[in-house]
C-alpha cells in the first residue's frame, strides 16, 4: 500500500513539472514566432540597399516550424498527463481532499511544492501544527482515495 502511495505522489508532484516544461517550450515557441513574422514594413528612404532579411525570415520560419514540430508530442504528452492527474484528482469525493492535492500538486507556479504550513494557511487560515496536521491526514486520505482509482 506504501509503495502504490509513494507512486501516486510522485505522479502528483511531476504535475508543475510538466506545467514549467509546457511553459518553457510555449514560452519559447513564441520568441521563435516573433522572430519568424514579417517587421512593419518601412518607409523607403531612397537608399538601394541589400538586405539578407528575405533569408534571416526564412531561416526563422523554418527553425520555427521544425522546433514546434519536434515539441508538438512532448507537449501533447505532458498535456494528457496533466489531465489524467487533473480528472483523477476531481473524482475524489471529499472536496478538502481536492483542495489539499490541488494546493500541495497543482497549483504551484514554481518547481517546489508549498510547504504544508502554507496550505494549512489557505486551507484553514491558520498554520499552527494542529492545522498543519490536518492537512496532512487530508492528504493521506486523499492518496488513499487516489489508490482507489485506474488512472
Amino acid at each position: 500500500m506504501q509503495d502504490a502511495m509513494n507512486a501516486i505522489k510522485e505522479r502528483l508532484t511531476g504535475y508543475n513539472a510538466l506545467k514549467q516544461e509546457s511553459a518553457g517550450l510555449l514560452e519559447r515557441l513564441a520568441r521563435m514566432k516573433a522572430a519568424a513574422e514579417f517587421p512593419a514594413p518601412a518607409e523607403p528612404d531612397g537608399s538601394q540597399h541589400t538586405s539578407g532579411d528575405g533569408q534571416r525570415m526564412a531561416r526563422a520560419v523554418e527553425n520555427y516550424l521544425e522546433y514546434e514540430e519536434q515539441m508538438r508530442p512532448l507537449m501533447e504528452k505532458n498535456r494528457a498527463e496533466m489531465q489524467r492527474i487533473e480528472q483523477a484528482v476531481a473524482q475524489l469525493p471529499d472536496p478538502l481532499e481536492r483542495e489539499v492535492l490541488r494546493l500541495r500538486y497543482l497549483d504551484g507556479d514554481s518547481w517546489r511544492l508549498p510547504r504544508w504550513r502554507d496550505v494549512a494557511m489557505v486551507l484553514y487560515g491558520d498554520d499552527d501544527e494542529k492545522q498543519i496536521h490536518g492537512c496532512l491526514r487530508l492528504h493521506k486520505a486523499a492518496l488513499q482515495g487516489l489508490s482507489r482509482f485506474e488512472w
